[in-house]
C-alpha cells in the first residue's frame, strides 16, 4: 500500500532501465532484487538496503506510475508486467548469484518472473523469499477490494497499516494513493490462480503472525511451489511487519536465509563439478 510520494535515488550510475533506481555494482556480492507491495514503491526497501550492506546488494525494483515514475504507464496485466521485467532485468539477472524478495503483490510478481525465466531456461535465483502473500494458487488476498468505493478502500488500507492516517489531511495525495492501489489490485485480481510447474529454487515464506490477509494455511501452501524446499518464518506484526513491527528481525532473518542459500548453491555447484 501507499508509503510515500517520492523516493531518493541511491548512489550509483544511471541504469539502462527505468525499473531500477541505480545501476547494480559490478562486484561479487549477492544481488537481492526486491519487489514492492500494491500501492507502494521502491523506497519501501531503503532501510533494508542499509541493513544488508555491505555483503548483500539490495536492488529495489520500481514499478511504473509511482515515486520517480509518476508519468509511466502501468502495464495492463501481470503477465505483461512480468514480460517487461524479464526483458528489462535480464542483463542483471544473468551471470551472477541473485535472490528475490517480494512483499504482498511483489511476491506474485517475483514468483511469476522466476517462473517465466524458468520456462525459457534462464538462470534461477539461489532463493525466492516471499512476504505477506498467499500462495499463488490460493488467489490474491485483496482481489475482491479492487472495485471497492474509494471510502471502502481507504478503510481497508488503514486497517492493515498500508496507509498513514496523516495522509487523510491531504486530499490530492490521498486520491493518488487510492488510484495507484486500485490499479495494482486490478492487475493482481486479473492474474487468476494458475501456477505451472514448481520453481527449481528454494522458497522461504515470511509471514506476520497477526496478518489479517494471509492465514497460516495460505502461507504454508507455498510449499507446493518449490521442487527443492520451502521454509516458513513468522514475525511479530501484521501485513507490513517488515516496515513496522519487526524491521530489525526481518533484516536479520533475511541475512541468514540468503547466506544459507548462497552456501547451499556453492556446495551444489561443487558437488556437480560445475
Amino acid at each position: 500500500m501507499w508509503q510515500g510520494v517520492q523516493a531518493g535515488r541511491p548512489g550509483g550510475s544511471r541504469p539502462s532501465t527505468a525499473y531500477l533506481l541505480s545501476e547494480p555494482s559490478d562486484t561479487d556480492r549477492l544481488r537481492l532484487f526486491c519487489f514492492h507491495h500494491a500501492g507502494g514503491g521502491a523506497s519501501a526497501f531503503n532501510a533494508l538496503r542499509r541493513s544488508l550492506e555491505p555483503r548483500i546488494e539490495v536492488v529495489a525494483v520500481q514499478l511504473p506510475g509511482r515515486e520517480g515514475r509518476l508519468g509511466h504507464r502501468m502495464p495492463g496485466s501481470l503477465a505483461e508486467l512480468v514480460a517487461e521485467l524479464d526483458r528489462s532485468l535480464d542483463p542483471y539477472l544473468s551471470g551472477g548469484a541473485y535472490a528475490c524478495y517480494g512483499h504482498s503483490m511483489g511476491a506474485l510478481v517475483a514468483h511469476d518472473l522466476i517462473a517465466r525465466r524458468q520456462r525459457r531456461g534462464a538462470t534461477p535465483p539461489v532463493a525466492l523469499v516471499v512476504g505477506a502473500c498467499r500462495a499463488p494458487q490460493r488467489g490474491t488476498a485483496l482481489a475482491g477490494h479492487a472495485e471497492d468505493t474509494d471510502d471502502a478502500l481507504i478503510r481497508t488500507m488503514l486497517d492493515i497499516g498500508g496507509l498513514s492516517p496523516e495522509l487523510l489531511r491531504y486530499p490530492d495525495w490521498l486520491h493518488s494513493a487510492v488510484a495507484l492501489t486500485r490499479t495494482d489490485l486490478r492487475i493482481c485480481a486479473g492474474r487468476g490462480s494458475e501456477v505451472g510447474e514448481p520453481l527449481s529454487c528454494p522458497i522461504d515464506v515470511f509471514q506476520g503472525a497477526d496478518d489479517p490477509l494471509v492465514p497460516a494455511a495460505d502461507a504454508l501452501d507455498w510449499g507446493r511451489r518449490s521442487s527443492v524446499r520451502c521454509t516458513p518464518h513468522r514475525f511479530e506484526g501484521g501485513h507490513f511487519f517488515f516496515l513496522r513491527e519487526s524491521p530489525d528481525a526481518f533484516a536479520a532473518r533475511l541475512r541468514t536465509v540468503l547466506g544459507d542459500a548462497v552456501a547451499r548453491a556453492a556446495a551444489d555447484s561443487l558437488a556437480s563439478g560445475s
